[in-house]
């Protein structure tokens, strides 16, 4: 049956039971709910179901109506209590307004005497900190006064410090009045602090004078430094030390002179008074280690420098756990350092100390050069001196009381040395040694050799040399010897190696060339008396004295200049021995009258205006058949086994078979002159047969006397 056939009631309700939504959770609760009071499905049951969830809900409503009823009761009794409280507050609240009528003026007295308590408390806030700012706690006070130096003491002072500083502020504004006074009282704390701070260093200061490496307090250090505010009290307080170490100083020197230390050891300095050297070199090694000693204390009790006033008062300040800078007292304390003079440095106060030392040591050293000790021991002694000298001058300047007097004593030592090298050469100079029979060289230059020798010894091992300049090879050639040239290096107040080996050398050379005189020909003080004399025997020796001077300078490096111009000299000895030896072989062989006309024609020939024609060939002297028999007899000649000489006097088998080589170069350059003219066409022998009329070639003569 279609829809359209229904009637419209029913047609009304089919089609809403078909659009309500089975998927509703609306719908879905309400099928549980009747599910649970639906329980038996009968025709009756459905026709009363409507009935039944009026029943339902009928219930459900009086169960509510029921609870609600509990609930009314209980809101009328809240509501009967809000009504008693309402009343109760109505009561307080009349009350509260009649009490507040009769204390109104009750509360503004109050309202008043809390401003006012609050305006004192800033009052007394305000003076507190001007109290804590410009005055002394009564601790203070009494720290200061009752003098006991300490941390607290220097806290105390450096808040008094504080306190002036702060006093300048009031001065610059309208306080000025209040400040003065404050200033007044600080400086009236100031002052006494300082003067019982000055008395308590000058005991401490007394104390330490008796002990020879006394430790310093760090209290006694932060004392001296704060000192350096007051420079007049900071320099009695330094002069105190000063003298009282100047004292103890003079007595550690004399006892260790002559008893030495605890218990003999280490033993007296004056034991050893019979070694210059060792004497000297105690002395001075000891006055040395007292200076580091005493510039270690020193510098720890003042500082290491004199450093400025603010600088100290920091320094001072920051050891007693001051805040304050004072940076900006520094004009004041300048004009008080300038009326009191400049602060002593450490320098200053050691130069002091050491002035005590200076007298007995200058009399000893003095005493020791003037003994005349020889010349090595009074060179050593004099760089010896002249090295602590350079040590001392680093710690205390040039000006000490300490470096002048080492400065003289190694000036007196220079002097002396330098007069006792004048005096060897002068006795050098005036009675030289006669030569050796083997022509060695004599006593006198091997030990003047053996006494340079250690000289130059003592100065490479020297401390002080490296400052000192020495001889170069490029230096001028020395002189011949005077008193003049030692008197103008005698005012140096350091000897030169170069000077020193100029005033030895000089004269020593000097000498043996006045000692080689009698072996001279020509000489009056000849020593063959009337017999035959070796030619070679005058520069044989020469050679021999300077192959020995070169000898023990060519292994010093520092006299490198010397021994290289002492070479040059013997090489031109041994260029005019050669001479003279291959000259004597050439007349002996006839070849020297050759070789001299040789010479002539070549110098005629150059001559201007001389005849071109003129031919060697044409002189009779210089003929063929001359030239040829002079060659012969000087092959003959050199052809004997001991034709060369052999130098057997010369000491140096360097020089020995240098002079025999030069001597063989020479005769084969003769023989080469003479060899050569016959061969060239231009001298006119070719015509008569020119070299081959002579039998041995330049070649064959090289070969015999071993030239190459």
């Amino acid at each position: 049956m279609s829809a359209s056939a229904l009637a419209p009631g029913l047609a009304r309700k089919v089609k809403k039971i078909l659009e309500i939504k089975t998927e509703s959770a609306d719908l879905t609760n309400a099928l549980k709910t009747l599910s649970s009071i639906y329980l038996d499905n009968t025709t009756g049951a459905r026709r009363q179901l409507r009935s039944t969830i009026e029943q339902r809900g009928l219930q459900i409503n009086e169960q509510f109506l029921q609870a609600a009823g509990s609930v009314t009761q209980a809101l009328d009794d809240v509501q009967g209590h809000l009504d008693g409280l309402s009343a109760s507050c109505a009561v307080i609240t009349s009350a509260l307004a009649s009490a507040h009528a009769t204390a109104a003026g009750l509360l503004a007295d109050s309202d008043k005497a809390a401003k006012e308590l609050a305006m004192l408390e800033g009052k007394r806030q305000a003076v507190e900190q001007f109290l804590d700012k410009y005055q002394l706690s009564p601790e203070e006070v009494s720290v200061l006064q009752a003098g006991r130096v300490g941390p607290e003491f220097f806290a105390a002072l450096s808040r008094v410090r504080a306190i002036h500083e702060h006093c300048r502020g009031l001065l610059r504004g309208h306080h000025q009045r209040a400040g003065l006074e404050l200033m007044d009282q600080m400086v009236a704390h100031q002052e006494a602090a300082y003067e019982h701070l000055c008395r308590w260093v000058q005991a401490e200061c007394r104390s330490i004078g008796e002990y020879d490496a006394p430790e310093v307090d760090p209290t006694l250090t932060a004392a001296v430094t704060a000192l350096r505010d007051r420079p007049v009290l900071f320099r009695y307080c330094a002069e105190e030390v000063a003298g009282a170490r100047h004292g103890a100083l003079f007595q550690r020197f004399i006892v260790a002179l002559t008893r030495g230390g605890p218990g003999g050891l280490p033993r007296p300095i004056e034991i050893h008074a019979h070694d210059p050297r060792r004497y000297v070199a105690d002395m001075l090694a000891w006055v040395h280690q007292a200076l580091c000693g005493e510039r270690e204390f020193v510098v720890a009790l003042f500082g290491s420098g004199g450093g400025s006033s603010d600088d100290s008062r920091t320094a001072s300040d920051s050891g007693a756990d001051g805040t304050v800078s004072g940076q900006q007292q520094g004009a004041a304390l300048a004009e008080s350092a300038s009326a009191a003079g400049e602060l002593l440095t450490p320098a200053v106060l050691l130069d002091r100390i050491f002035e005590s030392v200076c007298r007995p040591l200058r009399v000893r050293i003095e005493q020791v050069l003037m003994m005349s000790p020889p010349l090595l021991l009074c060179y050593q002694l004099g760089q010896l001196t002249l090295f602590y000298h350079s040590l001392v001058v680093n710690v205390l300047g040039s000006k000490a009381a300490l470096s002048q007097t080492l400065g003289a004593c190694g000036e007196l030592a220079n002097r002396t040395f330098l007069e006792q090298l004048r005096v060897f050469g002068e006795r050098m100079l005036r009675t030289p040694p006669p030569p050796p029979p083997d022509l060695t060289p004599p006593t006198q230059v091997t030990q003047t050799l053996q006494l340079l020798s250690d000289i130059i010894t003592a100065y490479e091992g020297s401390l002080q040399h490296s400052s000192i300049p020495t001889s170069s090879t490029n230096s001028e050639e020395p002189t011949a010897f005077s008193e003049g040239s030692v008197a103008n290096i005698a005012s140096a107040a350091v000897v030169t190696l170069d000077a020193i080996l100029n005033a030895v050398l000089v004269p020593l050379l000097e000498m043996v060339k006045r000692s080689a005189e009698a072996l001279s020909p020509d000489s009056p003080a000849r020593l063959d008396d009337g017999g035959k004399l070796d030619p070679m025997a005058y520069r044989v020796y020469i050679i021999n004295c300077m192959a020995a001077c070169q000898a023990t300078l060519a292994v010093r490096p520092a006299a490198a200049g010397w021994a290289h111009r002492i070479a040059g000299d013997i090489n031109g000895q041994l260029e005019s021995l050669v001479e003279q030896e291959a000259g004597r072989l050439l007349v002996r062989a006839a070849l020297a009258e050759v070789l001299e006309r040789l010479r002539l024609y070549q110098a005629s020939s150059g001559v201007a205006g001389a005849a071109a024609t003129a031919l060697p060939a044409a002189d009779p002297a210089l003929s063929l058949p001359v030239l040829a028999e002079a060659l012969r007899k000087f092959f003959v000649a050199i052809s004997s086994p001991d034709a060369l000489p052999e130098f057997a006097a010369i000491q140096s088998p360097r020089l020995r078979g240098a002079a025999v080589a030069r001597v063989a170069g020479s005769l084969v350059a003769a023989y080469e002159q003479v060899y050569g003219l016959l061969s060239d066409p231009a001298a006119g022998y070719a015509e008569q047969g020119g070299s081959s009329s002579v039998k041995h070639t330049p070649a064959q003569v090289r070969t015999i006397l071993g030239v190459i």
